[in-house]
């Protein structure tokens, strides 16, 4: 027994290397499968947001051909006795109306026009640049029994129709969308509908993936493959058995805790394996959206981590052996103990600098017209406050938001909040849009009932223009010739309570050298030592004697005084603050002429020669003066296009200035309200006036001119075009 004690005392080392590699191969096993998890379920979510990304796209080339149905349903209306007009109607649907439409008719109940055939349809088809019109009712083509005519004439919801081959009229495989036609005593006399192929689907689904390796599909709701990625993405053979496998019933199918089927696993050809994740449309037509991912892209840097790690364990086991004949028990634990916490404060430092990084790139603005600021100073090594602005066609896009509670968890929303107000601002100029925008994905999956109070606004420079909605958060502080006051707004609820609210917008105009004063309540309640918070009272009695300071003074002067305030009290919140200075200046025109049109397309012509007499005089180069006519006629037709009905006469009014470097072009009308700026979704609820019109042409137009911006301006469409002719060398 002494024999046996003393050798286990020798060889107690060993014994205690061999424990300790047991045990870390267990830990490195437990994180390996706690990792693959998360990450398994962040595949999960990076698919079925890029499924209801490729579902939101779809939709929006849907609407906008709903749309022109309903818009052109109308116009046929007023017109039945007109059999010519039908035809030119049609043709002109598919000339003007969306780049996806390929055909257009209009199907007349059987006997309507008594000088015509019984089945009298017009059908009008786009083929490579030219566009025919033929009428294609006849015996043989029965469009009575066609499900788009049987639909709109039965008085049922208008809905696209299943994908089908159109033999007579498109030629091609197409959805239809079509709506009753009514004569003046309401009865249905026949319909009118659009045709598109399903060509674009796919590559409307394909453009953007989260791995590079990943494709989508889009199938039917009886399993038919819709549309599918490029050979390049994946091949037939993988999308058929794809598809095939999501027919399959008796494919196993992964479920989560609330019942939900996600998808399923496969393995390709050449035994990669993936995950196929699918979910049908909200919308109708209720087509199944379907995501195709490989897990080496996800889950090969975690293998490879294992690895490294298994290692790196093995070479510490190696010098733990040596280190043990040296030194005691407790102290290798204390040791061990404390590699940990510096790991955990370097993984906290570096979550601090991501998080940094996130917020603009600079934290300023300077120009001649505004001058902005921002500060965010977390509590702990990462926060749960942020702020953000950024310039668009002349506007400038600014959020302060307050994420509740602290640490990590706060900063994950913070960063997904960060992430969506850039996302719905890309396109979008209403701030309680953006708003609703970023509510109802907050919303979504938002078991921890985390809410964030956040402020939007959208200042239109040229203007001074401000709008802006507010969701919980401190009211921001207004500095202007009148003194201090709070900024007006209803304190709507805060983002991440409910999805359905509705935020209200304000608006009002900032006079030139007005201040912008935003802030968390991490400094009205920033405690000193004696927890007494430094309150509102101190924050505006402060922005008083610094009136008429710049915003790098103003925040400088209000850091000194929080931190004299505080002392050596630890922070308790985290401390933000945005300043925003609107210092416009009045520009000096070297050339300054007006030309006024009628909103007739045959007037172009004058404007051309009046764009090339004003290119003429500044001595354009040819290439330029060339783009800047081209973006003038573009939006000028545009505006002549929408802003008027038809029918109805107007003027569009044409303003060039010119100061010797920036050539501008206001062009005004008096018609309804639009914004050719804004190509966000069409919400068909909305009325005629408070539903944007997209321009068309206005990409191009983008990518002529420096900058475009829209206003309203006195019952006024106002599009400001601008493009620098004359760079100023004398900054270099």
């Amino acid at each position: 027994m002494k024999e046996l004690a003393g050798r286990m005392r020798k060889h107690s080392g060993l014994i205690i290397i061999v424990l300790a590699a047991l045990l870390l191969e267990a830990i490195a096993a437990f994180q390996y499968h706690y990792a693959h998890g998360l990450l398994e379920l962040e595949l999960e979510r990076g698919a079925f947001k890029e499924l209801g990304s490729s579902a939101l796209r779809i939709q929006v080339i849907l609407s906008k051909a709903e749309v022109a149905v309903s818009t052109q349903v109308w116009h046929a209306r007023r017109h039945l006795s007109d059999s010519e007009y039908m035809r030119h109607l049609v043709e002109n649907m598919v000339r003007n109306e969306h780049d996806n439409i390929i055909g257009a008719e209009i199907a007349f109940r059987p006997g309507y026009y008594p000088d015509k055939d019984s089945l009298y349809e017009i059908y009008a088809l786009q083929t490579a640049d030219t566009i025919s019109v033929k009428e294609i009712g006849s015996l043989q083509h029965d469009y009575t029994k066609s499900d788009f005519y049987v639909t709109a004439m039965s008085g049922m919801p208008p809905q696209w129709t299943s994908p089908y081959t159109d033999a007579d009229g498109a030629h091609d495989i197409v959805i239809t969308y079509a709506l009753p036609l009514l004569d003046s005593q309401d009865n249905h006399v026949g319909v009118l509908g659009v045709d598109l192929d399903t060509d674009w689907v796919g590559e409307v689904i394909n453009v953007h993936h989260f791995n590079p390796s990943s494709f989508s599909l889009v199938m039917s709701e009886r399993g038919e493959l819709i549309a599918g990625p490029a050979d390049s993405l994946a091949s037939p053979a993988l999308v058929n058995k794809i598809v095939a496998m999501i027919n399959d019933s008796t494919v196993a199918r992964e479920k989560k805790a609330n019942g939900r089927v996600t998808g399923f696993p496969f393995t390709d050809d050449e035994g990669k394996c993936g995950h196929v994740y699918y979910a049908p449309r909200i919308n109708k037509p209720k087509w199944q959206m379907v995501a195709v991912c490989y897990d080496d892209e996800v889950f090969g840097q975690l293998d490879s981590m294992r690895s490294n790690i298994m290692w790196l364990s093995l070479a510490g086991l190696l010098t733990l052996g040596l280190i043990i004949h040296l030194f005691i028990r407790g102290h290798r634990r204390l040791q061990t103990t404390q590699l940990q916490q510096e790991r955990i404060g370097s993984e906290l430092r570096i979550a601090n600098e991501i998080q940094m990084q996130m917020l603009p790139r600079e934290n300023s603005v300077v120009r001649n017209d505004i001058k902005v600021l921002g500060s965010l100073l977390p509590a702990r090594e990462v926060g749960g406050d942020l702020y953000d602005f950024f310039l668009r066609d002349e506007k400038l896009f600014f959020c302060v938001g307050d994420v509740s509670g602290k640490g990590v968890p706060s900063a994950m929303l913070m960063a997904v909040v960060h992430s969506l107000f850039r996302s719905a601002s890309a396109h979008e100029n209403n701030p309680a849009h953006i708003l609703k925008t970023i509510n109802e994905t907050s919303c979504q999956g938002n078991e921890a009932n985390m809410f964030v109070t956040l402020f939007v606004g959208v200042l239109d420079l040229p203007t001074g223009r401000l709008r802006y909605c507010n969701a919980g958060h401190d009211k921001p502080i207004l500095i202007d010739d009148d003194g201090i006051a709070d900024l007006p707004c209803k304190a709507n609820l805060p983002v991440g309570v409910f999805s359905d609210v509705k935020y209200n917008m304000h608006e009002m105009q900032l006079r030139p050298g007005s201040v912008l004063f935003l802030y968390t309540d991490g400094l009205t309640e920033a405690k000193n030592i004696q927890r007494k918070q430094f309150g509102l009272d101190s924050v505006k009695e402060l922005l008083r004697s610094v009136a008429g300071y710049t915003p790098q003074e103003l925040m400088q002067s209000m850091n000194e005084a929080v931190g004299r305030f505080v002392e050596d009290a630890e922070q308790s919140d985290d401390l933000t603050m945005l300043v925003i200075q609107y210092t416009p200046v009045e520009e000096k025109d070297l050339l300054r002429e007006t030309l006024t049109l009628k909103n007739d397309p045959r007037q172009v012509v004058s404007l051309s020669s009046f764009i090339k007499d004003v290119t003429a005089r500044l001595e354009l180069e040819p290439k330029m003066a060339g783009e800047v006519r081209l973006a003038v006629e573009e939006a000028v037709v545009n505006v002549m296009d929408y802003a008027y009905p038809a029918g109805k006469e107007g003027d569009v009014t044409v303003e060039v200035r010119a100061d010797g470097r920036r050539l501008k072009f206001v062009i005004s009308d008096s018609g309804v309200v639009f914004d050719p700026t804004e190509t966000g979704k069409v919400d068909t609820t909305l009325s005629a006036e408070d539903r944007p019109i997209g321009g068309l042409g206005i990409h191009l137009v983008r990518q002529l001119m420096d900058s475009i911006n829209y206003e309203r301006v006195d019952g006024k469409n106002i599009l400001t075009l601008r493009k620098i002719y004359h760079q100023d060398t004398t900054k270099n």
